[in-house]
């Protein structure tokens, strides 16, 4: 990912990147090289980035690392975009709102959802009322996760609610819904059980979203091959609409309409990682607001905080 975003931020034509930073300078020689870097500084120290006279930084490191390392950003006058959740604990994301307000510095969380085109759409669709009244909502998120890696770690993760299911699909569903207000949840662990697995491998949480507008969703790292995995749908009093993302962020939608069914594949559609990019520059210069605010997704931490608490101790929790 952090490829993927450096050469989303490179492809903008306003940006340059003047130093790379990993825990072993070599990862760092081969991102530089990769994208084709050859003036920047490649360390094995991020704060000696500081050096090179950044105004901004791009953090696409394991969740555990991501708070000290933003932290030192914002403290040190720098705008951020961060590849993950703003942070893995309500209390370390509301530290971010609370620095990024008092420096009025722009820093955006990595849920580039709310950039595809695939989301306008149906955000759209649901704010003209073209479904009727919200119904119901579900998804299915399923990933066959490598067990060998940081995110099925709890700690290094911070747990597959915030590293998952935030992404698919609580943020982009709250663009759509509003504002949840109740969260049960259920999980376990089938497939890794180890003592630093992530505690909920599969996990289904039944979010109650304002105007009572029930939210279902299944998300975890088990998926049998060849099943499909990575869908939402909503059910409104007039029409039905099924979100079908994909990798590259365009996906497919499927209208259920009084008078039949129409699928739109979005062909053509802008990158939407390029478009998260654009976003942020334009913010670092006061021109424009990133969807993915850290006052904003301080509530997918709420919501990814209350989906844990739930399934821990068989409680509702209102938020």
């Amino acid at each position: 990912m952090a490829r993927v975003r450096a050469a989303a931020l490179l492809a903008t034509g306003r940006a340059t990147v003047c130093a790379v930073a990993a825990r072993r300078r070599e990862r760092a020689d081969r991102l530089a090289s990769e994208l084709g870097l050859s003036a920047c500084a490649c360390l094995d120290d991020y704060r000696r980035a500081i050096d090179s006279g950044p105004e901004a930084v791009l953090v696409e490191v394991p969740h555990e690392s991501q708070q000290e390392i933003v932290t030192w950003a914002l403290e040190a006058g720098l705008h951020v975009l961060i590849g993950g959740p703003p942070a893995t604990t309500v209390a370390g994301a509301s530290e971010i709102v609370r620095l990024a307000t008092s420096k009025r510095l722009a820093v955006e969380a990595g849920y580039e959802a709310r950039y595809s085109a695939l989301w306008e759409a149906a955000r759209q669709m649901v704010a003209e009322g073209r479904l009727g009244r919200i119904v119901a909502a579900r998804s299915i998120a399923l990933w066959d996760g490598d067990p060998g890696s940081w995110y099925y770690d709890q700690q290094a993760s911070g747990g597959m609610p915030v590293t998952h299911m935030t992404y698919c699909f609580v943020n982009p569903m709250r663009w759509l819904l509003g504002r949840p207000v109740a969260v049960s949840a259920f999980a376990n662990r089938k497939r890794e059980t180890g003592p630093r697995t992530v505690r909920e491998e599969t996990c289904v949480a039944n979010i109650l979203f304002e105007d009572d507008v029930p939210y279902s969703m299944t998300a975890g790292f088990v998926r049998p091959a060849a099943m499909p995995g990575w869908s939402a749908t909503l059910v409104g009093t007039d029409a039905g609409l099924e979100l079908i993302p994909a990798e590259n962020g365009i996906g497919t939608m499927i209208h259920y309409g009084r008078d039949g069914t129409g699928t739109h594949t979005f062909a053509g559609s802008a990158d939407p990682f390029r478009l998260q990019a654009a976003a942020f520059l334009d913010t670092m210069d006061g021109k424009a607001a990133c969807r993915n605010s850290p006052e904003e997704t301080l509530w997918d931490v709420r919501v990814a905080d209350a989906i844990a608490a739930s399934a821990a101790r068989g409680q509702t929790i209102v938020l």
